[in-house]
């Protein structure tokens, strides 16, 4: 029984120290090599580890696009502080109808998706971090390597 409990508690040390891992992750190569680690590891991980994965991808994105806030509230999705020239503000109406944005306050919402307009369900999980991942590159595109 002591080899088990020893056991477990190397699985939970381990665990904790990806979870530590992910959350210092500072650029999207960085979550490449921590997923490669994971495989080479552990095998393919499960959807679950694909979805942290993800939301290290998005913490990412978010900081890089100067934003420090994308919440949930109520029926929709908050993204802040985020300054939106006329142009962005005009593609924010026009690509996700029924949005706001609050110039003084520098906070978009946006309108939660469902899977379907009348009846569907909220996006939940990897396809509403993915969504909201491309709300963000529609709104503020990524900057372009310096190299390029």
């Amino acid at each position: 029984i002591a080899v088990f409990q020893q056991f477990g508690q190397q699985i939970e040390r381990l665990r904790l120290e990806m979870y530590k891992r992910l959350a210092d992750v500072r650029a999207l190569p960085e979550v490449d090599e921590l997923r490669a680690e994971l495989v080479d590891r552990y095998g393919e991980p499960p959807e679950a580890v694909e979805v942290l994965l993800e939301v290290a991808r998005l913490r990412v994105r978010v900081r890089d696009a100067g934003m420090t806030e994308v919440t949930s509230a109520g029926p929709n999705i908050r993204f802040a502080p985020l300054k939106l020239p006329d142009s962005a503000q005009m593609r924010l109406a026009r690509v996700y109808p029924r949005s706001q944005y609050k110039v003084a306050a520098e906070v978009a919402l946006v309108p939660r998706p469902k899977t379907a307009p009348i009846g569907g369900q909220a996006l939940r999980d990897r396809e509403l971090l993915e969504w909201t991942r491309t709300v963000i590159d529609t709104l503020v595109p990524a900057e372009a390597p310096a190299n390029a």
